[in-house]
């Protein structure tokens, strides 16, 4: 009885840094921004002004903050659906037996692990209206007649940041797919051809499902990192040109440090993670119910 007291405290002495480390990185700026988007305080100032709610009623009865809402969510919703499909196709093509298949599959990865400076700096250059390499080689193609401000067009600005940001996060989807895809047994790939299936009844009825749970996963985690990036979009365009690419973080850091604005940045904040709690409860809340369901046909 002593030695299994005496293993229970050692296993909480254990957990205790990690509950130091969580309490400092997370649970007090939660708390902390909780408390300060209640204030009318300015980023230099040590104590603000209790005002209670005004700061959400503020935020919550202006345009700008739903129409970041909106671009929020077309930011958040096209760049998942690029970097799925794009990832599940790379991931079955380097699933795939061909030579220099271990080199392409480092290439593969590489935007996903370039620093996030060094690649918004690097699609910076080559979208550049007067230098650019992408406005001179579709010039030389003859594909367009003059140089395209790819940024700094209001109806181009947004699908330019999608296109980058499907670009730089889709080898996460590559990644556990192709994990997943592995251990897929290939008698089943072997049964199916001897029925006389062909690759796309072999995707539909095989991988598909096999890769269905990392896939649930996989989205979800993207979506909940894509809603909320903010440094890509920051360098690219800073929300403009305009607001035409002001999401919800973006926004929030507008309100904080360039109005100085902090405890209006804190409540814009606050709202954003209540908008992401619940999606994830009716997602979470979706995918139980379909497992659910698939369960007792199988059954």
């Amino acid at each position: 009885m002593l030695l299994v007291k005496k293993d229970k405290w050692i296993g909480l002495a254990f957990l205790i840094p990690a509950l130091i480390f969580m309490t400092a990185l997370i649970i007090y700026p939660l708390i902390n921004s909780v408390i300060l988007s209640f204030y009318r305080q300015l980023i230099y100032e040590a104590n603000g002004v209790y005002i209670g709610f005004s700061n959400y009623a503020k935020i919550i009865n202006d345009p700008e903050f739903w129409n970041a809402f909106r671009l929020s969510v077309i930011w958040t919703v096209l760049t998942i659906i690029g970097q799925v499909v794009i990832g599940v196709g790379g991931a079955l093509i380097l699933n795939e037996e061909f030579k220099g298949r271990g080199l392409a599959r480092a290439f593969v990865l590489l935007p996903f692990f370039m620093p996030t400076v060094a690649a918004t700096l690097m699609w910076r250059w080559l979208l550049n209206e007067q230098y650019g390499a992408v406005n001179y080689i579709l010039m030389s193609m003859h594909i367009i007649d003059k140089p395209i401000s790819w940024l700094a067009n209001p109806s181009l600005a947004m699908l330019t940041i999608i296109f980058i940001g499907i670009w730089r996060y889709f080898p996460f989807v590559v990644i556990n797919v192709l994990a997943r895809m592995q251990t897929i047994q290939q008698e089943l790939y072997e049964a199916a051809s001897v029925d006389g299936a062909n690759a796309w009844h072999k995707f539909c009825h095989i991988t598909l499902p096999e890769i269905k749970g990392v896939l649930i996963v996989v989205i979800l985690l993207r979506s909940l990192f894509m809603f909320n990036k903010v440094d890509i979009i920051l360098l690219l365009t800073g929300g403009g040109p305009g607001n035409n690419t002001l999401t919800l973080p973006v926004q929030a850091y507008s309100y904080a440090f360039e109005g100085m604005q902090i405890g209006k940045g804190a409540a814009n904040a606050i709202l954003q993670f209540l908008i992401i709690f619940v999606f994830i409860v009716i997602y979470m809340k979706s995918t139980s119910e379909g497992q659910k369901k698939g369960g007792k046909i199988r059954d």
